[in-house]
């Protein structure tokens, strides 16, 4: 029954050549039509296809086990995992340097994980502790006191960030080599020097400046005066850390910008390297359809199996056309790097069973007609309910998940709601 009613989805569809989807890369809603995609189907060249071979390669390791591996293999891995890096020269100096970077990864602690930050993260850091970095995760705890919706409640924000350690203990994030950081701890050690350090941010920042930080955002939407202070302490958190590499997410992109100018301005030392790892569009088409409490939009860590089906069902994925369409983006950044390969199980009379080892292979099957939405859709939604059993089993059998879940549940559902933009009618597990 689920394999027909892909097949009726798939059928709908028809190919419109100049749309794409727009991402929502922040909390602030915040969009971009990622320029990136455009590698995903153009491969006229042998030497785009040979950079793509060797990112393919990179990816295909989920393991959190620390290798031994010249600068060329380091400075590739690294770059295999950023988005967006600042300037490569920089980050190619330091591992000269440095055979053991320090590495801070950002987040933002969250009721409802978003797949990118539970999966695609974990790849990140597993292969960051692969490439022989100090990994150290900074639960950013502290901007809790500025957000209304769970009233500046820090213990709160401790909460969701356990549970969504738990997370990433289920998804096999190599956390025994990794060190977790709160920011509340860390400023609270070090106020001394990381509030001097926020104020004259501030103080060499125009409003104007920090406006921009908040790129699209709706300009009905109340700006408040923690709104304007906010990237300031952004940026002194990244500054104020003894930190070699950051891996950010785009919403933390802007702050980074923001801590390079400062730097430039007031002669400042040791700019800030960073990466920013990839945030996956959103499923859905229309820019109408963004609002973030649509659940539709993206696959959750929490989401069980029907959810992921469903949400893959309604995914935007029209046939023939690469460009935009999420689908071939969450089976490049998640599927593939995590099991090396995608399989797509077909009726004979459709073309029969095949493993497609490679986005080339793929686009190429794809763009020609050969692989249908309604196939590759039912393989996705299986791989990905694959890849999150393991999450669901976790929470199910693990006293410390359990607990975890329990934590979430005791806080005020309509206020988590808010906070994640999600609809409060939903719940963990």
């Amino acid at each position: 029954m689920l394999a027909r009613a892909f097949a009726l989805v798939g059928k709908v569809w028809k190919r419109t050549p100049n749309m794409s989807v727009q991402a929502s890369t922040s909390p602030r809603r915040r969009s971009h039509l990622p320029p990136q995609l455009r590698h995903l189907y153009n491969y006229n060249t042998p030497a785009q296809r040979d950079i793509f071979s060797v990112e393919q390669q990179l990816l295909q390791s989920n393991s959190g086990n620390s290798v031994e591996g010249s600068f060329d293999q380091r400075f590739a891995i690294l770059k295999s995992i950023g988005e967006d890096c600042v300037n490569d020269g920089e980050l190619e100096l330091l591992l000269k340097k440095k055979s053991a970077p320090i590495c801070y990864v950002w987040f933002d602690p969250s009721p409802w994980m978003h797949i990118s930050e539970g999966i695609i993260k974990t790849l990140c850091v597993n292969k960051m502790v692969k490439s022989g970095c100090k990994v150290k995760i900074l639960m950013t705890d502290w901007f809790a006191r500025m957000n209304y919706n769970i009233g500046g409640n820090l213990n709160k924000m401790q909460t969701i960030g356990l549970y969504n350690i738990e997370m990433w203990k289920a998804a096999g994030m190599a956390l025994d080599k990794v060190e977790l950081v709160w920011l509340s701890d860390e400023i609270n050690r070090h106020a001394d020097e990381y509030w001097p350090l926020a104020m004259d941010v501030s103080r060499n920042t125009t409003v104007r400046r920090i406006k921009r930080c908040y790129g699209s955002r709706d300009p009905f939407e109340e700006f408040t005066a923690a709104d304007t202070f906010y990237p300031s302490l952004q940026c002194a958190t990244i500054l104020f850390q003894k930190v070699d590499i950051w891996l950010l997410g785009m919403a933390q992109h802007e702050a980074n910008l923001l801590a390079r100018e400062y730097c430039k301005r007031v002669k400042r030392g040791n700019k800030p390297i960073a990466v920013s790892h990839k945030i996956l569009p959103n499923l859905l088409l229309y820019p109408e359809e963004e609002h973030r409490r649509n659940p539709f939009l993206a696959i959750y860590m929490e989401d069980n199996e029907i959810d992921v089906s469903r949400k893959i069902i309604h995914a935007f994925c029209p046939p023939k056309l690469v460009e935009g369409n999420p689908c071939l983006e969450y089976i490049k950044y998640i599927v593939l790097p995590w099991y090396g390969k995608f399989e797509v199980v077909r009726k004979k009379e459709d073309g029969g069973d095949k493993m497609f080892l490679s986005m080339e292979e793929l686009t190429t099957d794809y763009v020609s007609g050969a692989l249908q939405p309604s196939d590759m859709k039912l393989a996705l939604a299986k791989s990905l309910n694959k890849i999150l059993q393991p999450v669901r089993d976790h929470f199910r059998s693990n006293a410390e998940a359990k607990n975890a879940v329990e934590g979430i549940k005791g806080q005020d559902l309509e206020v988590m709601a808010r906070l994640s933009g999600e609809q409060g009618t939903r719940g963990p597990f």
